[in-house]
């Protein structure tokens, strides 16, 4: 029987100690079982802003026991909209904690306790050799992570694209999720990407506040979208955002959304 549940993922084990560990698929079952619109309705405004108003693709993240697993994302318009074979990253589809930017920037924002076991478990999943990278590199990403605030990568196998994610803060110490933003590597550099990251970090916040408030007024009943505070949008002008001519300053100044 335990076999059985190590080949389902529903067990793991830890070579170095032999105990046993809950696997994956529980924690996936688990997230299956909670309501799947909560955080997405939330989040949606913010990354539908994000998208419309940078150009860059958005992504929202949630952990999902060793991996993270996409459940939103919303595409940017042109020209930072890239699309690309080796970044895909499809809602419902999952990546090893650390293995692209809101991955990590939620694997940072762990305990490292918790942190040293998603590793251990996940290099004996041999996902350091499938992404070709070692264990110190990834704890080396995951200090600058840290340190920085926010995770960044550029594609080796590409180049031409980059990422940025940061962490959803929660009420206790682990993070609610993550999002990151993809584009041109051109693109995502100097004054541009430093307010990227500042607009990230803001939306992460602003998350973060309503998911937190909902909990305590809603229990856990999906979020109504109506009720939501101002998007991000309200925190920068039109001149900080080079490229999006989608609103007006009358548009935004109000709050209000292109069409």
């Amino acid at each position: 029987m335990l076999h059985g549940l190590i080949e389902e993922n529903l067990v793991v084990q830890d070579q170095a100690t032999k105990k046993y560990f809950l696997g994956p698929a529980v924690y996936e079952m688990g997230l299956a079982a909670t309501p799947k619109n909560h955080l997405r309705d939330i989040c949606q405004p913010h990354l539908h802003w994000v998208a419309a108003n940078t150009g860059v693709t958005v992504f929202l993240t949630v952990r999902s026991g060793f991996d993270g697993v996409c459940i939103d994302r919303k595409d940017g318009t042109p020209p930072m909209r890239v699309k690309t074979y080796v970044l895909d990253f499809d809602i419902g589809q999952h990546r090893p904690l650390g293995m692209g930017t809101g991955c990590m920037a939620i694997l940072s924002a762990l305990p490292d306790r918790i942190v040293d076991g998603i590793l251990a478990v996940n290099q004996q999943r041999q996902v350091f050799a499938k992404e070709s990278i070692t264990l110190k590199q990834l704890k080396q990403q995951i200090m600058e992570t840290r340190d920085k605030g926010y995770a960044t990568r550029t594609l080796s196998a590409d180049p031409r694209i980059s990422a940025i994610g940061v962490a959803i803060p929660g009420e206790g110490r682990e993070p609610i999720g993550a999002v990151s933003i993809r584009g041109l590597s051109s693109r995502l550099t100097g004054r541009w990407r430093e307010q990227l990251v500042s607009i990230l970090e803001r939306t992460v916040t602003d998350i973060g506040i309503e998911v937190r408030k909902n909990v305590h007024d809603r229990g856990m009943q999906p979020f109504s979208p109506a009720a939501q505070q101002q998007p991000v949008s309200a925190h920068y002008a039109p001149s900080d955002l080079p490229g999006t001519a989608s609103q007006s300053r009358v548009q935004w100044a109000s709050g209000a959304k292109s069409p």
